[in-house]
């Protein structure tokens, strides 16, 4: 596979941690004098890939490379093995991340925040200047019980980003897949 410049960016918020069952709240008389308020991000970002095929000595292979197959590349590098577009794309998740944001408040009047940065849960984040959360121009949609989410599309290449107005979680990755098929999907 190789990868594109084309991602998706999905960004969802929960209150529901550890912290937020034990961290401390006093009210008095009804008004709430001191509060505190964990708030999750997690990030997760998804990058459009062409599927190719892999050839050895002219021969396509129905599997992976193996021990045979690798070993011959080894001793003649970049003759034997050779990797094809073949017009068809999918979507590798290649980065998880997650943000802690903590909130205490003081009569309601004094307001404090820290944010931490994104902590790398899995890969390597392709777009980091390109966040979410906390951009007054991306709507965090939330439909009944579901957890707050946002996405948007971004090209690494270009540099584009797109924020998504409005979409439907349960095929948001096979509309994004979609939405650059024609671009992505030539073979060569």
């Amino acid at each position: 596979m190789s990868l594109t410049p084309q991602h998706l960016i999905v960004e969802y918020t929960s209150t529901e941690s550890l912290f937020g069952m034990v961290a401390p709240s006093i009210k008095t008389r009804g008004i709430k004098a001191v509060g505190t308020q964990h708030l999750q991000v997690m990030r997760y970002v998804y990058t459009l890939a062409r599927v190719e095929d892999i050839y050895f000595k002219g021969e396509k292979l129905q599997n992976m490379p193996g021990f045979r197959e690798l070993l011959t590349e080894w001793i003649t590098p970049g003759k034997q093995l050779v990797s094809v577009p073949n017009g068809k794309l999918s979507i590798m998740h290649v980065y998880t991340g997650k943000k802690n944001i903590f909130r205490a408040s003081a009569l309601e009047k004094f307001k404090r925040s820290v944010s931490l940065n994104f902590i790398d849960l899995y890969g390597e984040d392709p777009a980091p200047r390109r966040v979410l959360y906390g951009n007054d121009s991306v709507p965090f949609i939330q439909r009944g019980e579901e957890t707050p989410m946002a996405a948007a599309y971004y090209n690494s290449e270009t540099d584009r980003f797109r924020v998504l107005q409005q979409f439907d979680r349960r095929t948001l990755l096979e509309n994004f897949q979609r939405a650059f098929a024609n671009e992505y999907s030539a073979v060569g």
